[in-house]
């Protein structure tokens, strides 16, 4: 859904990849250390977030990964920099680091596990659809209201809320879960609508 406004802040990652290509950053080199934040993140919410401390690491990690990941595709575009390997290893780590931290949750003991595995097994499969489908010619950016990064952004704020508030993760992750089922359910419908449109077309 937020892809939908990307023009409205493309501006901004392009001059922040003119930043980064000027120290001597890659794509590739940006798509790591975002990876690497994520595992912080990770790792923080493992060790149960005892300390408020700790939420906020969680916090700055999360945030400063996300920005890293709209980074390097701006870069990529700007420097023309687009590769197929480069394509493949940021999806990859994407979905190691979605892992890592869904994982991190039942592990930290804040959430239960059949939520934990419903929330990743829901966002692995919200990308599954977008990928499959594409080798169909059937284009799913935007489609959805829970892509990748307002995944990310709900987990963010339950985090928050999670400091201020008698709020628990529990709610965040939930929310995450139930609109990433409800985003396959919409993507198979488009693919459905729209592989039938390209048939009738045909006849």
């Amino acid at each position: 859904m937020l892809s939908k406004i990307q023009y409205l802040v493309e501006g901004h990652f392009q001059r922040a990849a003119g930043a980064f290509n000027k120290t001597g950053w890659t794509p590739n080199s940006v798509t790591a250390v975002g990876f690497l934040l994520t595992l912080v993140a990770s790792l923080l919410y493992s060790t149960g977030l005892g300390t408020v401390w700790l939420i906020w690491g969680v916090v700055l990690a999360l945030l400063v990964g996300t920005y890293f990941d709209a980074v390097d595709g701006a870069m990529a575009r700007r420097y023309h920099l687009i590769s197929k390997m480069g394509g493949i290893l940021d999806s990859v780590l994407d979905r190691v680091g979605e892992i890592a931290l869904y994982s991190s949750l039942f592990i930290g003991g804040l959430v239960p596990g059949w939520l934990s595995l419903w929330a990743l097994s829901a966002s692995l499969m919200v990308s599954y659809i977008r990928a499959r489908v594409d080798v169909e010619g059937v284009k799913l950016k935007g489609v959805g209201l829970a892509e990748r990064p307002e995944r990310l952004l709900i987990l963010i704020f339950a985090t928050i809320f999670a400091v201020f508030s008698s709020l628990s993760l529990e709610a965040g992750v939930g929310l995450i879960a139930l609109l990433s089922s409800l985003t396959i359910v919409e993507r198979l419908y488009r693919t459905r609508a729209v592989l039938l449109g390209s048939r009738s077309g045909l006849a």
